[in-house]
């Protein structure tokens, strides 16, 4: 399918765009911030209006100015993050509550927590999925603990012509660990986040000093004007280059996929919708869609796939080793690794079945309530001092779907909830039933939507029984409601061997039916 672009007028003048998780379950939702100063939801971001967008009613209130921007999702505290002005970092919870995190209206260079630490110019920020939102401040790169407020400077990530040449974009790279990549206007760099402060910074694409608009492998490509980066699926890189659309694939070839898309203009923040279409902020500041591109992060609906999962996830002889997150870097006076932040990242073992999971600490209990019961302090889980964590009688390969939802959701992939709606036929009930147990509204919302599409006139009644064991009252509802649509069709004797099994849903359906 080829691309296509189009260009909407909100309303109001966007300046920020970012998909989070929504509040209480459901598709993911995606937010535009305005200069006004209001956060709204970007309404049919999902494809469920048929092509058509429009901003909904204010959820919160940012600061009016126009340096308010950049937006990105913290899954480790369930938070979006955001430039409230070229000096500060605010923040909008899960309650649509917004406050100050770090920073002030002082300009400086200063490290520190809250309002100690102090910012020169905030260009753009890029969060790690695992408690982490680096910024980047002119010509240096700085990391704010989402958790503590902890603003640390990571020694030797300066840009290398100068005080005077801005880091203007970041992104975090998923498929490198202690990586970022960073962007001049001309230039594509990666920047370690550990080791030694020597040689952080490497040219991956473009050049130092020369501009252009040439496609080619490495420093053979030429940048123009670098705006905007998003990581999406086959471990590209998408790269707002002035008016175009240009593509890094995971070789380090740069190609360009829409000349002129933007209109002369440039985008300022790109993000995956709902929908799967890219979403862009334009300078002009109205939003530009994207269609027609394959970028969001699916799992094919297959049982290779799960069969994959499981092998990447819990292969069979791994060691009974935890694993931890980047972020043991030295900065002036601290450490990245601090007990916070080792805490966040430290390694859990999940024992499903015969399989074993080595997870992220941070991950289990930003994707799950029930992890971040259990492994919260007085949880329980400490105090037992078991080496894992057992979920004996569930299912492995519903455990590996779950599991790599809540990575995807971690590290802010838009489209994650995509990924529970491929999950093999088979592995749809245990898989949703295992969601529920971990109390994972998300996921639950996101299997209800397959599970309750996929019922038929002959497996309503064994459905809607499931359901009920289950205490899948959602689910349940609409199963009740197609049953009454259907009615006409549906076998009434099965229903009285239904009224005996299940009397309870059998006296709602029942009465759904006598007031249809």
């Amino acid at each position: 399918m080829a691309l296509s672009c189009r260009t909407l007028q909100p309303g109001c003048r966007a300046v920020g765009l970012v998909v989070r998780p929504r509040p209480g379950g459901g598709p993911d939702q995606a937010l535009v911030f305005t200069e006004e100063g209001g956060i709204h939801e970007l309404l049919g971001a999902g494809g469920d209006a048929g092509g058509g967008l429009s901003l909904g009613a204010r959820l919160a209130s940012a600061s009016e100015a126009s340096r308010v921007g950049h937006p990105v999702y913290d899954p480790v505290t369930q938070t979006v993050f955001f430039r409230a002005s070229s000096t500060c970092i605010s923040k909008l919870d899960a309650s649509n509550r917004v406050s100050v995190v770090a920073g002030s209206g002082q300009h400086g260079r200063l490290d520190g927590v809250g309002a100690e630490a102090l910012f020169q110019c905030i260009a753009t920020l890029t969060a790690d999925g695992c408690g982490g939102v680096w910024v980047a401040d002119a010509a240096r790169i700085r990391r704010l603990d989402t958790r503590s407020g902890e603003v640390t400077t990571l020694v030797g990530a300066e840009t290398p012509n100068g005080p005077y040449s801005f880091w203007w974009r970041l992104d975090f790279d998923s498929t490198a660990a202690g990586t970022l990549r960073a962007a001049i206007n001309t230039a594509l760099c990666r920047v370690r986040t550990e080791g030694s402060d020597e040689d952080r910074v490497e040219l991956v694409a473009g050049s130092w000093g020369y501009a252009g608009s040439c496609d080619g492998r490495s420093t053979a490509a030429r940048f123009d004007l670098i705006r905007a980066l998003l990581p999406v699926s086959g471990g590209r890189l998408l790269i707002s280059d002035g008016p175009d659309l240009r593509c890094m694939d995971a070789g380090g070839a740069v190609t360009t996929l829409l000349r002129g898309c933007f209109g002369g203009l440039n985008a300022r923040q790109m993000a995956l919708l709902p929908s799967g279409d890219l979403g862009a902020i334009l300078h002009d500041q109205t939003v530009a869609v994207v269609s027609g591109g394959d970028w969001a992060f699916t799992v094919p609906p297959s049982t290779a796939a799960t069969d994959r999962l499981l092998s990447i996830l819990a292969p069979p002889a791994a060691e009974e080793a935890g694993t931890s997150c980047s972020g043991g870097s030295r900065t002036a006076g601290h450490t990245f690794g601090s007990s916070s932040t080792a805490a966040a990242c430290e390694g859990v073992t999940v024992r499903v079945g015969d399989r074993a999971f080595h997870a992220h600490r941070s991950v289990l209990a930003a994707g799950s309530e029930y992890f971040a019961r259990l492994l919260a302090p007085g949880g329980g889980f400490e105090e037992s001092g078991a080496p894992e964590v057992a979920l004996p009688d569930a299912d492995p390969a519903a455990f590996a779907h779950l599991l790599s939802y809540m990575y995807s959701t971690s590290l802010g992939l838009s489209g994650a909830s995509s990924q529970l709606l491929a999950v093999p036929p088979e592995l749809l009930r245990p898989t949703a039933a295992l969601a529920g147990r971990l109390l994972m509204g998300g996921a639950v919302a996101a299997l209800t939507e397959r599970l309750a599409a996929s019922t038929t006139t002959a497996t309503v009644r064994s459905d809607l029984a499931w359901a009920d064991a289950h205490g899948m009252t959602d689910l349940a509802e609409r199963l009740r409601a197609f049953a009454v649509r259907k009615r006409k069709v549906v076998d009434h004797i099965a229903l009285e061997e239904f009224g005996e099994r299940c009397p309870p849903q059998a006296a709602k359906l029942l009465r759904a039916s006598m007031q249809a």
